[in-house]
């Protein structure tokens, strides 16, 4: 009722440590259980891919988006900040294909088809679907945006230039499985942008739910899935998948750090510090 701004304040005044013991190695089933059923206690009952959901007026969100409506300096710039570090990163030519998941909102969606890429866009939420293709409308922006989840990799038959998660790859339920099944869906040379994605060293486990403020708000209140990484896991899962990884850093704002993957020349599989 105060502000965004000190909505995003408060959340930073909480956290909560993992209460349960987790099995070695993080890529087991006993791993994901131990996960999942800490979920379940905070949420109340098990995920579903259908929690992931926003409520809005389409008409209304098409006008004034996330992040105008915050109307907070912070938000609007860093967001801005971190959309520009991405189309600079990707440094695709004019034309290139990006595939887009959980684009949300569109603004990077928007920004990339005006800078005349072609892009596909797949979301899990209708209404961010229906938003991208009204705002696209107005725009007289040709986006081709569909229905669906991060399944929906294993069903595309179309390689692109890149493909792009920006604060979307830390909802996905399977993630190895996602990561194993990237190099199907990029061109030879191509990258996978990895933005706005809680990875870092200081997290706690190799992977799992995180507990700050913000998070705990969204799994007990929405039932999102939001899960952190260490850089030093996340990085050998793509070794070992035949990637290479490049981390950029610009700027103070948390959209400002990505993570490049590209392919290893011989596109076999090799350590993180190979």
């Amino acid at each position: 009722a105060e502000s965004d701004d000190a909505l995003r304040r408060l959340f930073t005044t909480f956290h909560m440590d993992f209460p349960l013991p987790l099995p070695a190695d993080p890529e087991s089933a006993d791993y994901r259980r131990v996960q999942m059923q800490l979920y379940e206690w905070l949420h109340g009952k098990p995920y579903a891919s259908s929690n992931e959901v926003t409520s809005f007026d389409v008409a209304q969100a098409a006008q004034t988006p996330f992040p105008f409506y915050t109307r907070s300096a912070q938000t609007i710039g860093g967001q801005l900040i971190g959309i520009g570090h991405i189309i600079r990163s990707l440094d695709l030519p004019p034309g290139a294909s990006v595939l887009e998941f959980g684009p949300g909102w569109g603004n990077t969606t928007l920004l990339l088809a005006r800078s005349g890429y072609q892009i596909t866009a797949i979301d899990i939420e209708q209404n961010f679907v229906d938003l991208i293709s009204e705002r696209a409308r107005r725009e007289q922006l040709p986006v081709h945006v569909r229905q669906g989840d991060f399944s929906q990799i294993r069903d595309i038959e179309q390689a692109y230039d890149a493909v792009l998660f920006f604060e979307c790859f830390h909802h996905c339920a399977d993630h190895q499985a996602l990561v194993a099944a990237l190099a199907a869906v990029v061109r030879p040379g191509g990258r996978v942008v990895f933005a706005g994605e809680p990875i870092a060293d200081h997290f706690p486990m190799p992977w799992g739910l995180r507990l700050d403020g913000e998070s705990l708000w969204a799994i007990r209140k929405h039932g999102w899935l939001e899960l952190g990484f260490q850089e030093s896991y996340f990085r050998d899962l793509l070794a070992r998948h035949g990637w290479t990884v490049d981390k950029r850093v610009c700027g103070d704002t948390p959209w400002s750090t990505l993570f490049v993957a590209t392919r290893t020349p011989d596109g076999y599989s090799r350590p993180a510090n190979g």
